[in-house]
């Protein structure tokens, strides 16, 4: 099979969600790979959703870890895909189209192929394989892998996820967390407004000094990534039409970099927003229901999967704004960047596609990746 052919067969697999069913999608990465002598295990982790865990020359010493996912966004409306069905993959005009073609099924064919076309090389350290479950619709299945001793610092030195880059070397991320806001007022009869507290209206003050707080974020840049940002994504309130309404919650979505990871962020930030509405306003009221910070993904420049990137591909790493997997293996101990084939603009569009181009040069640099580090 060619690394086109492999990107069909997963992307016939409807993975899509929530909810998701990746199982039977890990189960013909197992037996695809168990069929070219490939050591390949399933890991249940929920019902009908499993990871794959491959090892080449398993035991030989710490090499590589690749890794990707295989769950993928839903489709949306049907009516929006003209080209193919979002699980009917078809080639045309040099593209590759379906769902997760680009994000990322394309990309776990072609760290598949790279392996499949290397795999009766006499290996010297370990190669490791991974398929998770749930990056895209829920779960971080990775985080099994890594609970239960799957993949461990001792097989693998630092490893590679292929999220669509354009084959660009990614080594910084922002951190993804998030905050809600409620802010409470007095219920009235709408006809007597002034015998309450209009919490919606009042919400107004928070809206403004969250404008004022991206501002100061601004002026503290990353040299990769830019500035933190956090942004209202969601506001809800009000009981009735005819109800003034004695409360509102504002939720909202921060992407943050390195020296603004972790919860401590986010609920000072809010807090201070809070004590400036109250200042601008001593009747103003509000409670932070919920502050999360992620920590951000910063693996340093001459870290030896960097390095090595650098020299195959002749290219300086970047940064970018999502968040992936990369920080699981990271904290675990695996520096892990981003690396992989597609543009993330199409991902999670109608009509996705990969370039066929792209996949070919994915594979071409996977396999330069895996003989220096594993042959």
């Amino acid at each position: 099979m060619t690394v086109v052919d492999i990107a069909k067969e997963l992307i016939f697999f409807d993975t899509s969600g929530p909810p998701a069913r990746e199982k039977p999608c890990a189960e013909w990465i197992r037996d695809y790979l168990v069929d070219l002598g490939v050591d390949a295990e399933i890991q249940v982790v929920a019902p009908d959703r499993a990871n794959v865990i491959a090892k080449i020359g398993a035991g030989k010493g710490p090499g590589l870890v690749l890794s990707g996912h295989i769950d993928v966004v839903l489709a949306g409306e049907l009516d929006d895909w003209k080209v193919s069905g979002p699980f009917d993959p078809v080639v045309r005009n040099g593209k590759l189209y379906g769902r997760g073609a680009c994000d990322m099924k394309g990309s776990d064919a072609a760290l598949i192929q790279a392996a499949t076309e290397l795999s009766k090389e006499d290996f010297k350290r370990q190669l490791t394989l991974v398929f998770t479950a749930g990056e895209d619709t829920g779960g971080w299945f990775v985080n099994r892998i890594l609970e239960e001793g799957k993949v461990t610092p001792e097989e693998a030195r630092f490893g590679v996820i292929p999220e669509p880059s354009m084959m660009e070397i990614v080594r910084c991320h922002k951190a993804s967390g998030g905050a809600t806001v409620l802010i409470l007022g007095k219920a009235a009869h709408s006809s007597r407004p002034e015998m309450g507290v209009n919490a919606i209206l009042n919400s107004a003050c928070l809206l403004d000094e969250m404008v004022k707080l991206q501002e100061r974020l601004d002026e503290v840049v990353h040299p990769l990534l830019g500035p933190s940002t956090i942004k209202p994504t969601m506001m809800k309130g009000g009981l009735k039409g005819n109800i003034i309404p004695p409360s509102a919650e504002v939720s909202m979505n921060a992407r943050l970099i390195p020296r603004h990871e972790g919860n401590e962020a986010i609920a000072g930030w809010m807090e201070d927003v809070i004590a400036r509405c109250v200042a601008r306003d001593p009747e103003f009221k509000a409670e932070v229901v919920k502050a999360r910070g992620g920590r951000a993904l910063d693996v340093p420049e001459d870290s030896e999967g960097v390095v090595l990137l650098k020299e195959i591909l002749g290219t300086e790493p970047v940064g970018v704004p999502y968040y992936t997997e990369a920080v699981s293996y990271t904290t675990a101990g695996i520096p892990t960047v981003i690396c992989g084939p597609g543009s993330i603009d199409q991902a999670h569009t109608s009509d996705e596609y990969i370039s066929l181009e792209q996949l070919d040069r994915g594979v071409g640099v996977f396999k330069e990746l895996i003989r220096r580090v594993c042959l």
